[in-house]
């Protein structure tokens, strides 16, 4: 009977989202800020996590300048839930529109060689976008064909919400290959003879059994995520920095940066530190646009001084 009843809020809940997703996306940014962003703002949706994580990260920076990167935190927030809803039914020349790539040839020459590659996005910008690599009819990305793209998720502790987000990403049948983390490891093992693509969402703060590596970020000691370098490793894959950067209002730019062309060859802890360093770089050049409402020092305990 439970099951039943979930299946029902789920048709609910994923019908009503398709329906609100016709809206104009102009629209939908109206409705985020009436139903997302104020109600975030009046309740103080982790205000102390967000403010506490921009005190520490820019030791510099005034209150008055961290409460006006607090605020526009929480519009850049309602844009990312409107535009996410937007991707859902829009049509892929509106998408297009709004989406470029640049610096493609990093993957092309990857490509070239015969060599797998983890791309590894930040949550910074709209990572949601990401979809939008496989719209259209073209038969390959970056040199890669379409059946060479794998997008890694963490599933949620939800199985509604998990079910939910795996639908809106796995919408069209053209696009990604699905893969939940727990699984990567043995579909990589089985194919990694054959050249891809894996994204993964990924900045640090570990999970509490996940793979990590200490890295100075942000002015703080901080453990970062070690599993893409750990993988990369293991099967000598190429490390790819990828970032979905906001170019204007609802209008977004993929940039690759190359870590490293043969992870295996790397010391361990390099990659993951240029990583950290790449990723520093675009969180100055715009600090609101990253996803500070997670506590992502929390273990940094396991440090060692």
């Amino acid at each position: 009977m439970k099951t039943i009843f979930m299946q029902i809020v789920w048709f609910v809940i994923y019908s009503l989202i398709c329906i609100i997703s016709l809206l104009p996306l102009p629209v939908l940014y109206g409705v985020s800020y009436l139903f997302a962003v104020l109600p975030m703002r009046w309740c103080g949706y982790r205000r102390t996590v967000i403010i506490t994580n921009l005190s520490r990260s820019f030791p510099d920076m005034t209150y008055e300048k961290i409460r006006r990167t607090t605020k526009d935190f929480y519009l850049y927030l309602g844009r990312v839930i409107a535009e996410s809803v937007w991707l859902l039914t829009a049509s892929e020349r509106s998408v297009f529109k709004r989406f470029a790539i640049e610096n493609g040839q990093v993957l092309e020459t990857l490509q070239k060689n015969n060599r797998s590659v983890i791309v590894i996005i930040p949550h910074l910008g709209n990572w949601e976008f990401l979809r939008a690599c496989t719209y259209g009819q073209q038969e390959r990305f970056c040199g890669y064909s379409m059946e060479q793209l794998h997008m890694v998720y963490q599933r949620m502790n939800s199985p509604l919400f998990d079910k939910l987000v795996y639908r809106m990403r796995n919408r069209h049948k053209t696009g990604w290959h699905i893969l939940e983390s727990r699984q990567v490891a043995r579909y990589m093992a089985r194919h990694k003879d054959t050249p891809g693509v894996y994204a993964m969402v990924a900045d640090q703060c570990p999970g509490p059994a996940g793979k990590s590596v200490a890295v100075r970020f942000l002015e703080q000691p901080t453990l970062m995520a070690g599993g893409p370098e750990y993988l990369a490793r293991k099967f000598e894959f190429a490390l790819v920095y990828g970032v979905v950067q906001e170019v204007g209002k609802g209008r977004y730019v993929l940039r690759f940066r190359l870590i490293t062309e043969d992870a295996s060859e790397e010391k361990e802890g390099i990659a993951t530190a240029k990583f950290a360093q790449m990723l520093e770089e675009d969180i100055r050049q715009n600090v609101h646009l990253w996803l500070w409402s997670h506590k992502r020092w929390k273990r940094n305990k396991k440090i060692q001084p």
